[in-house]
């Protein structure tokens, strides 16, 4: 009987265990889940560009990389965090849940001169892919993570930090730094 009573109470314990470890797995965000990274760069030519990363915890990170002085209010060549709060940590893991990755091409683009150029890569331990748009005709699902991005950018305060971030989603959107200017001697 004794021996019987311990092993139920041990018995109990372990389900208790591993229920709590299925709570504390379901309170993960689905970005925490997936181990995904993603960053978004922005260039709309006249007014703004920059780079934004969202990370597994409600840390995303901008790099506002120039932005016409009188339409922002971050500064050219600098970096900001923010911390994101819980409702937008959760639209952010549905939009993540709703954008078909995989199935997604890498690039959308119309021959235009000017006008919006965007990019978003995403990495996990399984995918690494970017999808560039330059486009009028993007699916839906990245046209409306783009706009919520665009949002959420103007509803928070930046926080400025004194280092220079690097974002796959910059490495096309961005254009190539000027060649220095010719020396001619006499």
């Amino acid at each position: 009987p004794l021996y019987e009573l311990k092993m139920k109470h041990l018995l109990l314990f372990v389900i208790l265990i591993y229920i709590l470890a299925g709570c504390n797995a379901s309170n993960k965000s689905i970005s925490q889940q997936s181990n995904l990274s993603i960053d978004f760069t922005y260039n709309d030519v006249f007014t703004t560009c920059f780079s934004i990363a969202f990370s597994q915890s409600d840390t995303a990170f901008i790099r506002q990389h120039f932005a016409r002085p009188s339409s922002d209010s971050l500064k050219k060549n600098t970096s900001y965090y923010i911390i994101l709060t819980k409702s937008d940590k959760n639209k952010l893991d549905s939009f993540i849940m709703n954008i078909p990755i995989q199935s997604l091409d890498t690039l959308y683009f119309q021959e235009y001169q000017d006008g919006v150029d965007y990019q978003f890569h995403f990495q996990n331990d399984s995918i690494s892919k970017s999808i560039r748009v330059h486009s009028d005709n993007a699916p839906s699902a990245l046209t409306n993570f783009r706009n919520w991005i665009l949002d959420l950018k103007n509803q928070y305060k930046f926080y400025q930090i004194d280092t220079i971030l690097y974002f796959e989603s910059a490495k096309y959107v961005l254009p190539p730094p000027a060649p220095p200017p010719e020396i001619f001697e006499n």
